[in-house]
């Protein structure tokens, strides 16, 4: 069993993910691992004390939007699961739009890459279990 599934097997008891699983049996949501992503360690660590976290990328890095309800695995830099994820928000803007508000995560990051009638996605996501 790898890091992430022994992670994935506690914090879908953690999250309360299926809490009736020993009466109706798994269900999709607990069954299958969410995807798993990293950040850099100080970003975790802001997520992991803030319970929260925001990520912008480009429209275009997605085939799909990300869905709002949707599960991740959130790992530290050396891939050790830090958190499990669940997205609240999912909205797009323009660039335009982000400039000046302190609350889309790491867009002083993007705003250079950023060109010309592009369209930005800011997901928001809840820490609902920790790797504690």
């Amino acid at each position: 069993m790898t890091d992430i599934e022994s992670f994935w097997s506690h914090a879908i008891i953690k999250a309360r993910i299926n809490p009736l699983e020993v009466v109706t049996g798994p269900d999709r949501e607990s069954v299958l691992t969410p995807p798993a992503w990293s950040l850099d360690d100080e970003t975790v660590t802001a997520a992991l004390e803030s319970k929260s976290t925001v990520l912008t990328s480009l429209e275009t890095d997605h085939e799909d939007l990300p869905r709002v309800g949707a599960l991740s695995i959130l790992l530290w830099e050396d891939g050790t699961p830090a958190a499990l994820l669940r997205t609240t928000d999912v909205s797009v803007y323009g660039p335009d739009e982000l400039d000046g508000r302190a609350e889309v995560g790491d867009w002083a990051a993007l705003r250079d890459t950023v060109s010309k009638g592009s369209r930005v996605v800011v997901e928001r996501f809840r820490v609902i279990a920790d790797n504690s």
